[in-house]
This record gives C-alpha cells, sequence and structure tokens, in this order.
C-alpha cells in the first residue's frame, strides 16, 4: 500500500475523531458549545473529503488535510490555553457550582485531546510530505 493511501486512512480518522468530539462537547455542555461543534464538524468534514481524494490520488487533497490540520493546531493550542486559564481561574474561586467546574473540565479535556490529534496528524503529513507528494498528481 502507497503512502498517500495509508496518510488518507489518518484524514479519514481526523475527520472523523472530530465530528464525535463536537458531538460528545454538545452532549456534556449543551448549547453552550457550539463553537466545538462547528469545529469539530466542519473541520471533521474537511478532514473526510480530504482523506477520500487522497485516497484517489489527488495532490490538492494533501495540501488541503495539512494545512487544515497546521490550521487546526493553532486555533485549538489557544483555545486549550483559554479554557486552561478560565479552569484554573474557576477552580481558585471556588464560589461556582460543582457542575460548571465539571463542563468546564470537560470542554477542556475535549479541546486537548482534539490538540494532540491534531498536532500527531500534522506531524505525520509534514513527514511524509516529499513521498506522497511525488506519489500524487
Amino acid at each position: 500500500m502507497t503512502i498517500h493511501k495509508q496518510i488518507s486512512y489518518l484524514y479519514a480518522f481526523f475527520g472523523i475523531f472530530l465530528i464525535a468530539c463536537g458531538a460528545v462537547a454538545i452532549d456534556v455542555a449543551g448549547v453552550q458549545a457550539k463553537t466545538a461543534l462547528l469545529t469539530g464538524g466542519i473541520g471533521g468534514l474537511i478532514a473526510l473529503v480530504a482523506g477520500h481524494f487522497l485516497n484517489r490520488g489527488k495532490r490538492w487533497s494533501f495540501l488541503m488535510g495539512a494545512i487544515e490540520a497546521g490550521i487546526l493546531t493553532i486555533l485549538l493550542f489557544w483555545r486549550t490555553g483559554t479554557y486552561f486559564i478560565r479552569l484554573l481561574e474557576m477552580v481558585q474561586q471556588g464560589g461556582q457550582g460543582a457542575e460548571t467546574t465539571q463542563t468546564a473540565g470537560m470542554a477542556f479535556l475535549l479541546t486537548t485531546a482534539m490538540l494532540v490529534v491534531a498536532l500527531l496528524t500534522l506531524a505525520v503529513s509534514v513527514m511524509f510530505a516529499k513521498q506522497v507528494l511525488s506519489e500524487t498528481k
């Protein structure tokens, strides 16, 4: 199996993972998690499209998937940092309910999981970029 087909499966997994994280965020936080649903849903669909067309040997889809992984890494790094700071403030104040702190903690964990997978997808894309670009047209 060629490397571009293996990377296409990685992009497909990345897309399904993002969509699942968006759905879990809505289940945990309710309507407050609109940004997680948008990030997961739109990002997931883009990754699935990139995986599908990369499996067919289209070079542009590899570039789209790698760029998406890079943009999501930056975006999710920023969101993880803000969630972490907000969670620390909630714990220090101690006056808020346990339910609110638990919801903020789950948002932090989900965003961190999305960040880790985006970073790994970006790293694999960069590592094998030369091979994939030589195999695709």
